[in-house]
């Protein structure tokens, strides 16, 4: 009915705000998990294909053709990990003057109740966000994620191997004796040898591509007479990334990530909270920019206000919101199930130990 009042905490009118909320950094989520598929239950079943560079058998011409396999493939169940910050409202945040506000401002309750609710969802959003972009690059560094959190230890493993730790002291990239080109040479062809990918993209920690750039192997190389073969020009890019140089002859571009996050579980007091930064010092990863990962959703199950029964709900991300009394509070909360997926686990390499 075009006269029917909408409450400002309707689900379509929550629905709404939450979609027009600013994005937070997100290279790896934007990058490398661009394809994004909600379900309908809670449990999301992926399947891991590998392929392999078996070639055509020859055959007899009186004998007639060879049966050729078929490509095995494995099914995983995963359950979505469930992520669902929320806030409260009280009679005294809508009696106050917000932060901004005017000191002689006519803003009823009502007034302050939008711009709160607006205010607060723009923060539960980018909290999510920020816990996908952590798990976006958790997966592809560690070829795992961490699930911890309260009454939470589990770890969903995608079985990454394509790594290397270097422990040796003459190997580091702060010796003498590395040669940071010929190892990065050696991990591009692995990952055309075992996951049938270019790598065009290096990402690497800030102390990682300190030792790169200031590499004795690594200048002389970038001498000018060797211009077509790499080339250092630092510059800014959106979404905290930077441009370090590019190394023609493997067709990779270098990058550093300057995101951090706050680590406030490693440590359950929340005095010994941490900014971490999202690359984990040490490590780079050579990843191909055509990646087509995928960001899966599980369903979330609700209560329903008017009738008290649960429902299942498909989508992104899933706001709620319910009222307490004694004392009166009403409580606003965004909840998502995201779920990062690489599906070739061979497509990347990570080295560690720089």
């Amino acid at each position: 009915m075009a006269n029917e009042a909408v409450s400002i905490y309707d689900p379509r009118t929550m629905g709404r705000v939450v979609t027009k909320m600013p994005p937070v950094h997100t290279f790896f989520r934007s990058t490398f998990f661009k394809n994004e598929e909600t379900f309908v239950t809670e449990d999301v079943d992926v399947d891991f294909v590998k392929g392999s560079r078996k070639v055509a058998p020859y055959v007899h011409r009186l004998i007639g053709g060879k049966t050729v396999p078929n490509t095995g493939y494995e099914t995983k169940t995963y359950k979505p990990p469930l992520v669902a910050p929320d806030t409260i409202t009280t009679i005294d945040d809508l009696l106050k003057r917000q932060p901004g506000e005017s000191l002689v401002s006519g803003r009823t309750t009502a007034e302050r109740a939008v711009l709160k609710m607006s205010s607060d969802f723009i923060k539960l959003r980018e909290m999510i966000t920020r816990r996908e972009e952590l798990m976006c690059v958790q997966s592809i560094f560690m070829g795992k994620i961490p699930i911890i959190g309260e009454g939470l230890n589990e770890v969903i493993d995608f079985h990454f191997t394509n790594r290397e730790e270097i422990t040796t002291a003459a190997k580091k990239w702060s010796g003498k004796d590395s040669d940071p080109i010929a190892d990065l040479e050696r991990w591009h062809e692995q990952v055309q040898k075992t996951g049938f990918t270019n790598c065009d993209m290096c990402i690497m920690s800030t102390d990682v591509a300190k030792a790169f750039k200031n590499h004795e192997k690594v200048k002389s190389l970038l001498d000018i007479k060797n211009y077509n073969l790499a080339v250092i020009q630092p510059r800014q890019l959106p979404n905290g990334v930077t441009y370090i140089g590019t190394i023609h002859e493997l067709g990779m571009d270098i990058y550093t990530y300057n995101e951090w996050y706050l680590d406030d579980w490693t440590d359950q007091d929340p005095k010994k909270a941490t900014q971490k930064p999202l690359v984990p010092q040490g490590e780079l990863v050579l990843i191909s920019s055509n990646a087509n990962y995928s960001m899966y959703y599980g369903a979330i199950t609700l209560i329903d206000e008017n009738t008290k029964t649960f429902r299942t709900v498909e989508g992104k991300y899933v706001p709620d919101t319910w009222v307490k009394r004694k004392p009166a509070r009403r409580f606003l909360q965004l909840s998502s199930a995201p779920l990062p997926v690489p599906h070739n686990v061979d497509s990347w390499y990570m080295a560690k130990g720089m």
